[in-house]
């Protein structure tokens, strides 16, 4: 066994049929720790209004873990867990989330801010903006690239994971983000 084998990463992982939520609960349970961007939703079942959390990004769940633990977890607890993979130098790759990353999505889309903007991770071309650190305010520490974003008038921070999901904060004052290199 490899010694990355037993390295802590953020994996990315795909949940099928949407069961993000009952994985996250399972793994709760299990004392792993795990992170599924949810928002509180006002539902009508059967004339009676309730308050019902739901994932903002469906089928997707991240699990800071090692891969051994993660295996085990997939063959005998989660087997409808599935590794997302990407392409590093034409070479198929469980995907990790570096824990900088990992912290500022979670920063941003663990608020209850509804004026969050979810993006398609490739609609968002962050290749043209400045890196910036938000140094104050609600999302104070976050990490990500000032955007323009299509439909939207202010400039936003874009925090975004390849491929799985990009999330933009409500527009933030000027005097708040610090350019970084």
């Amino acid at each position: 066994m490899s010694g990355t084998q037993n390295l802590t990463e953020w994996y990315a992982l795909r949940v099928t049929y949407q069961r993000e939520l009952i994985a996250k609960r399972r793994l709760d349970e299990l004392g792993v720790e795990s992170f599924v961007p949810t928002r509180l939703v006002r539902t009508d079942v059967g004339g009676v209004k309730r308050l019902q959390r739901k994932a903002l990004v469906h089928n997707y769940i991240f699990v800071r873990s090692d891969k051994v633990t993660i295996d085990n977890l997939k063959r005998f607890e989660l087997p409808y867990l599935r590794y997302v993979m990407h392409s590093v130098a034409g070479v198929s790759t469980i995907m990790t989330v570096p824990e900088p990353q990992m912290r500022s999505f979670i920063l941003v889309t663990g608020t209850a801010d509804e004026r969050l903007l979810f993006l398609d991770p490739q609609s968002v071309d962050l290749k043209l903006g400045n890196r910036v650190r938000v140094v104050g305010g609600l999302f104070e520490g976050a990490e990500g690239v000032l955007v323009k974003v299509a439909g939207a008038r202010d400039r936003r921070v874009v925090v975004k994971i390849d491929g799985v999901a990009a999330v933009a904060t409500p527009k933030i004052e000027r005097e708040l983000l610090k350019i970084i290199e």
